[in-house]
């Protein structure tokens, strides 16, 4: 039972890895940057390593044609996407992508072109990848999975906690900033109109910038990076404003330096 969780493991894993693979370079191509494409700090995308374990528990060793496993699939993956969007935004209280613009899309959480990327990938992975991968793993010694399993589980595990605090807390501060500029608004330091200009611009020179803000801004300043980077769509369900203003300071950010370093390039 064990061992069969352990290969099921691996699997995911693996599957996890093709998928921040897949989502990097698709990403940095169309975004024309280097993008570290993951809810995770680790090169994972988990969402494809649960949808690929589901067609494979699904679909893998049984005789399926090509139309009932390309549809069939299709229905799959993007039941886990949707799913996966809805519980982000649950626990998150942001939408970490959106599709609202891409044509035949459901509520912005999946559309058609990716249902159909998904439904030819389940294909490649039930009639090739997942036999290859099944094969090789089953070659390995079993002290030598056990120990990578448990290594890789132990890192997973820790990114995972450490990835979810700092969102958390990343909330938490948003809040502390929305809790400061009330005081600001209460006591008569500003009025609404300058906060919503304020806002709108650089605030480090502003009143609104006070020495609670700053620390409050400032800290997670990587991991903001990341997921910035990672997701540039990502939108707020509550303190948009604080939320999109601390977005653009790192995603912005970000591309003035490398406008600057590409004309230094060309100079």
């Amino acid at each position: 039972m064990a061992m069969g969780l352990m290969y099921w493991f691996l699997y995911f894993i693996i599957y996890s890895v093709a998928g921040w693979v897949y989502e990097s370079i698709l990403c940095s191509i169309t975004g024309k940057k280097l993008v570290n494409r993951g809810f995770l700090n680790g090169p994972l995308c988990p969402v494809y390593g649960f949808g690929a374990i589901l067609i494979v528990l699904v679909f893998y060793g049984r005789e399926t044609g090509f139309l009932p496993l390309f549809l069939s699939s299709m229905v799959l993956t993007t039941t886990v996407e949707y799913v996966t969007s809805v519980l982000l935004e649950t626990f998150f209280h942001a939408r970490w992508w959106d599709y609202s613009e891409r044509p035949f899309n459901v509520h912005g959480r999946v559309y058609l072109t990716g249902a159909l990327v998904f439904a030819s990938m389940s294909v490649v992975v039930v009639n090739y990848a997942h036999p290859a991968i099944e094969s090789y793993l089953y070659q390995q010694p079993m002290i030598l999975l056990s120990y990578i399993s448990l290594i890789v589980l132990f890192a997973v595990l820790f990114d995972l906690v450490f990835t979810v605090r700092h969102l958390l807390l990343l909330n938490k501060r948003i809040a502390l900033v929305k809790e400061e500029f009330d005081r600001l608004l209460r006591e008569g330091e500003i009025r609404l109109e300058e906060l919503k200009q304020m806002l709108q611009s650089r605030i480090e020179d502003t009143a609104i910038y006070t020495e609670k803000v700053r620390l409050l801004l400032q800290k997670g300043r990587y991991q903001n990076r990341r997921i910035f980077n990672a997701f540039p769509d990502i939108t707020p369900l509550k303190n948009r404003e604080i939320f999109n203003k601390l977005k653009n300071t790192y995603v912005n950010g970000r591309k003035k330096l490398d406008d600057q370093i590409s004309k230094l390039r060309d100079s």
